[in-house]
């Protein structure tokens, strides 16, 4: 059951990022900087899941430049709370958690939080692992 489960998660990881990968315009100025500061990540998107797991369930993370800085900003899950966590690319380490109380992050981290419980998937980190092994990198 427990293999079915993995296999219908990785076709569903397949069906859905692989495509929006390839439908993805990459010549904008801010794909095109943050493409450039990722030449310099230490760590894989899996491993910032991991750091950022002990402030909740991750259910998004993108990196993105704020600030001229490149960073990873994970959303997560503790209880009924939405948190933003950073976590430094070069290190690995949880730089900051905020809690989310803007409305539109807020709004986007409840949809996550949603479409995260209604999945078969088992969290987000399996999804970016069953996307690596169809051949894709997952970007936002």
């Amino acid at each position: 059951m427990r293999k079915a489960t993995i296999a219908v998660a990785c076709l569903v990881a397949c069906v859905f990022v692989v495509p929006q990968g390839w439908a993805q315009k990459y010549d904008d100025p801010e794909h095109a900087e943050l493409a450039k500061a990722l030449k310099d990540v230490k760590f894989s998107l899996q491993k910032g899941l991991s750091a950022s797991a002990r402030e909740g369930r991750p259910i998004s993370a993108k990196y993105e430049v704020e600030h001229d800085k490149l960073q990873l900003s994970v959303y997560t899950m503790k209880g009924a709370t939405s948190y933003e966590v950073i976590v430094d690319h070069t290190t690995g380490k949880v730089a900051k958690v905020d809690p989310i109380t803007s409305s539109e992050d807020l709004t986007a981290a409840k949809a996550q939080s949603e479409a995260m419980a209604d999945s078969c998937c088992a969290g987000i980190a399996s999804v970016i692992a069953c996307a690596q092994r169809c051949g894709t990198s997952v970007m936002s």
